[in-house]
C-alpha cells in the first residue's frame, strides 16, 4: 500500500480504538530518517502532524514542507541536547521529550527571544529503564511545579516510551501507570498524553493515550 493509505489504515485504527475509551486521539506520522518525498505524499492528503528526532536532518524538510503547506505542525520526539535547543524551539511546535530540570530555562530564554510560546511534554521514565530518557515519576511533581514558572512555556502534557515488548500486553500496567500520572494533572492546558508507536498503539490507547507515534507502520521500515 501507498503511504496514504497506511496512514488512513492506521487513523481507521485509531479512531476505532478510541471511540471503545471515548475520547479523542492523535495520530502523530513519525517521520524521522524518511523522506521527504513519502511526508510530502501526506501532506498532500490534508495530514498535519509530522514526529522528527534529528535536529540537522528535519530542517531542510520542515523548510521545504512548510514553504509549501499550510498549518503543518512539527514534533520533536528525540533526546533534547542543549546545544540543539536554539534550532528545536525556533522550528518545532511540540517538544515531547523535556526530561530534567536544566533544560527548561534555556527552552524559556529561546522561546523569549523568538517571542513565541513553546509547548512541551515531560517525558517520564516509568519503567526505569537506564538506557531511556525521562524523569523518574517521583520528580514529576516538582518538575511540573518548575516548568510552569516559566512565561515562555506551556506545559502540554506527558510523554511516555515502554520497555519493548514482543508479548506488548506485558506493558499494559506501564501505560496504565503513565495515565494515572496523567490523570492527577489533567486539565485544559494539561491534556496531551503522547505514547505507543507503531506495535502498541491500540494497548496505549486502551489505556489512555491522547497522542500515539507511529512511524514504521506508516512509512515502512526506516531508511
Amino acid at each position: 500500500m501507498s503511504v496514504i493509505e497506511n496512514y488512513n489504515e492506521i487513523l481507521k485504527e485509531v479512531k476505532e480504538t478510541a471511540k471503545k475509551v471515548n475520547h479523542h486521539v492523535d495520530l502523530l506520522a513519525v517521520s524521522k530518517t524518511q523522506s521527504v518525498e513519502k511526508m510530502e505524499e501526506l501532506a498532500l492528503n490534508n495530514v498535519k502532524m509530522f514526529g522528527e528526532s534529528k535536529v540537522q536532518e528535519a530542517l531542510s524538510k520542515i523548510e521545504y514542507l512548510s514553504s509549501k503547506y499550510n498549518n503543518l505542525e512539527f514534533h520533536f520526539i528525540g533526546k533534547v541536547q542543549t546545544n540543539k535547543l536554539k534550532k528545536i524551539v525556533e522550528y518545532f511546535s511540540l517538544i515531547h521529550s523535556v526530561d530534567r530540570f536544566d533544560i527548561l530555562p534555556i527552552i524559556d530564554k529561546y522561546a523569549c527571544e523568538l517571542n513565541k510560546n513553546q509547548n512541551i511534554l515531560i517525558q517520564i521514565n516509568i519503567a526505569n529503564e537506564a538506557q531511556k530518557n525521562g524523569i523518574e515519576p517521583v520528580l514529576l511533581d516538582e518538575m511540573i511545579k518548575s516548568a510552569l514558572n516559566y512565561k515562555n512555556i506551556t506545559l502540554k502534557g506527558l510523554m511516555f516510551m515502554p520497555p519493548y515488548e514482543e508479548d506488548v500486553s506485558k506493558n499494559i500496567p506501564y501505560f496504565n501507570k503513565a495515565a494515572s500520572l496523567f490523570q492527577k494533572y489533567k486539565n485544559d492546558t494539561f491534556n496531551i498524553l503522547s505514547m505507543g508507536m507503531s506495535h502498541d498503539f491500540k494497548d496505549a490507547v486502551m489505556c489512555g493515550a491522547t497522542l500515539v507515534r507511529v512511524g514504521t507502520s506508516i512509512f515502512g521500515e526506516r531508511v
